[in-house]
Formats: C-alpha cells, sequence, structure tokens
C-alpha cells in the first residue's frame, strides 16, 4: 500500500491497524486509538519502546498462528461450516497484517491468499457485506486494488450509504493515490447525518492530508 508508506511511522500504523480493524467491525474504536495516539507518540520514542512493541507483536503472531492451527482441526472435521471459514478467514487476515508489520511480506501475502479462498468459500454459501469488506481487505493488503475495489462496489451497489465501506473506499483510493476519487469520499463520509463524530472527525483529517497534497 504504498500511499501508506509514505505517512510518518505512527501514522502509518494507525492505518494499517485501521484497516484490519474495519473488517472486523471496530472502526469507531480504531479512529479514536488512532486518533489519540497519533498525538502522544513521538519520533523521539526510546528503543525501549520499540522493543516492547516488538515484543507484543512476537507474541500476537504466537497466539494467531496458535488459532490458525486450532480453525485447522476444527475444518478437517467441518470443511463447509460457515463459522469455521470465517473465523479461519479472519485468523488469516489478522495473521497477514501482522507479518507485514514484521517486515515478512512472503508469509503475510501467503497468508492473505488463504483468507481469500476461505472467504470466498463462505461468499458462496450466502452474501454478507461484512464480510466482503473483511475479503475486500484482504485484496488491498495484496495491492490487488481492482478485486478490492470491486468488492466494495459490490457492497455499496446494495447500501449506497455503508459507512465501513465508504471508509474503506476511501483508503483504497488513496493508496491508488487517486485523490480526486477519494476527496469526494471523505466529503461524502464527513457530510453524512449518521456518522459517529469520531469518524467525521477521521474523515476530516483525511480531506486536510489530501488537500495538502494538491
Amino acid at each position: 500500500m504504498s500511499a501508506l508508506r509514505k505517512q510518518r511511522p505512527i501514522v502509518k500504523i494507525g492505518l494499517w491497524v485501521l484497516v484490519v480493524m474495519i473488517a472486523v467491525g471496530l472502526l469507531g474504536t480504531t479512529v479514536a486509538w488512532y486518533l489519540e495516539d497519533a498525538h502522544k507518540i513521538k519520533p523521539s520514542d526510546s528503543s525501549a519502546t520499540e522493543t516492547e512493541e516488538e515484543d507484543l507483536l512476537s507474541l500476537e503472531l504466537k497466539e494467531q498462528e496458535e488459532l490458525r492451527k486450532q480453525y485447522e482441526g476444527l475444518r478437517a472435521s467441518n470443511p463447509d461450516d460457515a463459522a469455521v471459514l470465517t473465523g479461519s478467514a479472519r485468523v488469516e487476515l489478522t495473521l497477514g497484517a501482522l507479518y507485514l508489520h514484521n517486515d515478512d511480506k512472503e508469509k503475510g501475502m501467503e497468508a492473505f491468499q488463504r483468507a481469500v479462498g476461505f472467504y470466498q468459500q463462505v461468499l458462496e454459501q450466502e452474501e454478507d457485506p461484512d464480510l466482503r469488506l473483511e475479503l475486500s481487505s484482504a485484496y488491498q493488503y495484496m495491492e490487488d486494488y481492482e478485486k478490492a475495489q470491486a468488492e466494495l462496489e459490490k457492497v455499496l451497489e446494495q447500501n449506497p450509504g455503508n459507512i465501513k465501506a465508504l471508509t474503506q473506499l476511501g483508503m483504497l483510493l488513496e493508496a491508488k493515490e487517486d485523490w480526486k476519487g477519494a476527496l469526494e469520499i471523505w466529503e461524502q463520509v464527513a457530510s453524512l447525518d449518521d456518522v459517529e463524530e469520531l469518524t467525521r472527525e477521521f474523515a476530516r483529517s483525511r480531506i486536510e492530508e489530501i488537500e495538502k497534497k494538491n
């Protein structure tokens, strides 16, 4: 995601996490984390803080790998169970993001590819806009922007005011460096009546960032 890599380190981390958390439906919480920590954490933070972050990342990777093994066992006895496939997909999506953050792109891409397969199996059984958003997130991490956007458009065809889909599309268009398209989406999000204030504030922050680039 080239646009994210150009951000300041803390902003980049916040946006990576934002995409993942959108997938599991915690947009409001993540926006709060992003806005607060972007001000708290400074480039002069000590190496001890970086070490602590690495330790937490290592621990989370270990826990998610254990979950992956558990889901492998569940799929062995229930290969077509939608709940098992959904859980498998979400674990792989999380693993992919963690491996990318750990600078292990190969393992990250492998995890995302597995996630895509599981999401597709579930969506063949039943349509679920939230799972389609998660599938789009996986494609976006893989930098397959066309497929990612196609999944978002499917969701928006059914519900043009879907906040998660619009927010994810804004991030996607930024990743594609389609600043005009991204600006239009963020302006739409910021103007919606039923959007949470934190999400509106995030949309406005993205508008400001884009306007600085043009």
